[in-house]
Protein backbone atom coordinates (compact mmCIF):
# COMPACT_ATOMS: atom_id res chain seq x y z
CA UNK A 1 0.00 0.00 0.00
CA UNK A 2 2.89 2.31 0.75
CA UNK A 3 4.49 1.44 -2.58
CA UNK A 4 1.41 2.40 -4.63
CA UNK A 5 1.24 5.77 -2.93
CA UNK A 6 4.93 6.20 -3.54
CA UNK A 7 4.61 5.22 -7.22
CA UNK A 8 1.61 7.51 -7.68
CA UNK A 9 3.47 10.48 -6.30
CA UNK A 10 6.54 9.77 -8.42
CA UNK A 11 4.31 9.72 -11.51
CA UNK A 12 2.96 13.14 -10.56
CA UNK A 13 6.52 14.36 -9.96
CA UNK A 14 7.56 13.12 -13.40
CA UNK A 15 4.59 14.91 -14.95
CA UNK A 16 5.53 18.03 -12.98
CA UNK A 17 9.12 17.75 -14.21
CA UNK A 18 7.86 17.43 -17.78
CA UNK A 19 5.76 20.58 -17.49
CA UNK A 20 8.69 22.38 -15.84
CA UNK A 21 10.93 21.29 -18.72
CA UNK A 22 8.33 22.44 -21.22
CA UNK A 23 8.04 25.80 -19.46
CA UNK A 24 11.82 26.14 -19.40
CA UNK A 25 12.14 25.34 -23.11
CA UNK A 26 9.34 27.77 -23.96
CA UNK A 27 11.05 30.43 -21.88
CA UNK A 28 14.36 29.85 -23.64
CA UNK A 29 12.63 29.95 -27.01
CA UNK A 30 10.90 33.20 -26.10
CA UNK A 31 14.20 34.74 -25.03
CA UNK A 32 15.87 33.59 -28.25
CA UNK A 33 13.04 35.11 -30.28
CA UNK A 34 13.44 38.41 -28.41
CA UNK A 35 17.19 38.37 -29.09
CA UNK A 36 16.58 37.61 -32.76
CA UNK A 37 14.05 40.47 -32.95
CA UNK A 38 16.63 42.78 -31.39
CA UNK A 39 19.26 41.63 -33.84
CA UNK A 40 16.85 42.17 -36.72
CA UNK A 41 16.18 45.74 -35.53
CA UNK A 42 19.90 46.38 -35.25
CA UNK A 43 20.48 44.96 -38.73
CA UNK A 44 17.68 47.14 -40.08
CA UNK A 45 19.28 50.25 -38.54
CA UNK A 46 22.65 49.33 -40.05
CA UNK A 47 21.02 48.75 -43.43
CA UNK A 48 19.20 52.11 -43.30
CA UNK A 49 22.44 53.84 -42.32
CA UNK A 50 24.23 52.18 -45.22
CA UNK A 51 21.44 53.14 -47.61
CA UNK A 52 21.70 56.77 -46.48
CA UNK A 53 25.48 56.69 -46.90
CA UNK A 54 25.06 55.17 -50.34
CA UNK A 55 22.59 57.87 -51.38
CA UNK A 56 24.98 60.58 -50.18
CA UNK A 57 27.87 58.96 -52.03
CA UNK A 58 25.77 58.63 -55.18
CA UNK A 59 24.91 62.33 -55.09
CA UNK A 60 28.54 63.25 -54.59
CA UNK A 61 29.62 60.97 -57.42
CA UNK A 62 27.00 62.43 -59.74
CA UNK A 63 28.41 65.88 -59.00
CA UNK A 64 31.93 64.66 -59.73
CA UNK A 65 30.77 63.00 -62.93
CA UNK A 66 29.22 66.26 -64.06
CA UNK A 67 32.51 68.06 -63.41
CA UNK A 68 34.47 65.34 -65.24
CA UNK A 69 32.20 65.50 -68.27
CA UNK A 70 32.58 69.27 -68.42
CA UNK A 71 36.38 68.87 -68.45
CA UNK A 72 36.73 70.88 -65.25
CA UNK A 73 37.96 68.02 -63.15
CA UNK A 74 40.52 65.24 -63.61
CA UNK A 75 39.69 62.54 -61.05
CA UNK A 76 43.06 60.84 -61.27
CA UNK A 77 44.82 63.93 -59.95
CA UNK A 78 42.35 64.73 -57.18
CA UNK A 79 43.26 64.15 -53.54
CA UNK A 80 39.52 64.20 -52.77
CA UNK A 81 38.93 61.15 -54.96
CA UNK A 82 41.72 59.26 -53.23
CA UNK A 83 40.26 60.26 -49.86
CA UNK A 84 36.80 59.10 -50.93
CA UNK A 85 38.25 55.81 -52.13
CA UNK A 86 39.88 55.24 -48.75
CA UNK A 87 36.65 56.13 -46.95
CA UNK A 88 34.68 53.77 -49.18
CA UNK A 89 37.11 50.93 -48.48
CA UNK A 90 36.95 51.63 -44.74
CA UNK A 91 33.15 51.75 -44.78
CA UNK A 92 33.02 48.48 -46.71
CA UNK A 93 35.38 46.80 -44.25
CA UNK A 94 33.32 48.10 -41.32
CA UNK A 95 30.08 46.84 -42.86
CA UNK A 96 31.59 43.42 -43.50
CA UNK A 97 32.89 43.26 -39.94
CA UNK A 98 29.50 44.24 -38.50
CA UNK A 99 27.59 41.80 -40.67
CA UNK A 100 30.01 38.97 -39.79
CA UNK A 101 29.54 39.76 -36.11
CA UNK A 102 25.78 39.95 -36.55
CA UNK A 103 25.73 36.63 -38.38
CA UNK A 104 27.77 35.03 -35.60
CA UNK A 105 25.42 36.42 -32.95
CA UNK A 106 22.35 35.14 -34.83
CA UNK A 107 23.88 31.66 -35.17
CA UNK A 108 24.74 31.65 -31.45
CA UNK A 109 21.26 32.88 -30.47
CA UNK A 110 19.52 30.23 -32.54
CA UNK A 111 21.89 27.49 -31.39
CA UNK A 112 22.70 26.17 -34.85
CA UNK A 113 26.11 24.72 -35.66
CA UNK A 114 28.33 26.80 -37.90
CA UNK A 115 29.66 25.52 -41.24
CA UNK A 116 33.05 24.96 -39.69
CA UNK A 117 31.54 22.89 -36.88
CA UNK A 118 29.48 20.83 -39.35
CA UNK A 119 32.58 20.15 -41.47
CA UNK A 120 34.54 19.07 -38.39
CA UNK A 121 31.70 16.76 -37.30
CA UNK A 122 31.57 15.24 -40.80
CA UNK A 123 35.35 14.63 -40.75
CA UNK A 124 35.13 12.93 -37.36
CA UNK A 125 32.14 10.89 -38.53
CA UNK A 126 34.09 9.72 -41.58
CA UNK A 127 37.04 8.68 -39.42
CA UNK A 128 34.79 6.78 -37.02
CA UNK A 129 32.97 5.12 -39.92
CA UNK A 130 36.25 3.89 -41.43
CA UNK A 131 37.40 2.59 -38.05
CA UNK A 132 34.10 0.79 -37.58
CA UNK A 133 34.37 -0.74 -41.06
CA UNK A 134 37.83 -2.08 -40.30
CA UNK A 135 36.74 -3.48 -36.94
CA UNK A 136 33.59 -5.14 -38.27
CA UNK A 137 34.79 -6.27 -41.66
CA UNK A 138 38.46 -6.90 -41.02
CA UNK A 139 39.23 -5.37 -44.38
CA UNK A 140 40.90 -2.16 -45.47
CA UNK A 141 38.73 0.94 -45.14
CA UNK A 142 37.31 2.09 -48.43
CA UNK A 143 36.93 5.69 -49.55
CA UNK A 144 33.14 5.27 -49.57
CA UNK A 145 31.50 3.11 -46.92
CA UNK A 146 28.51 0.93 -47.73
CA UNK A 147 25.18 1.75 -46.05
CA UNK A 148 24.23 -0.56 -43.22
CA UNK A 149 20.77 -1.93 -42.53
Amino acid sequence: MATTAKNGSSGKAAAGNGSQLEAFVKGQLGEAQKRIAGLEKEAEKVLKNLAARGADSRKELEGLLGRINSGEFNPLESARVRELGKKANQAGAEVKKRLDGLQTRVVEAVGVASQTQVKEINRELGKLSRKLDTLLGGKKPSAKSEPRA
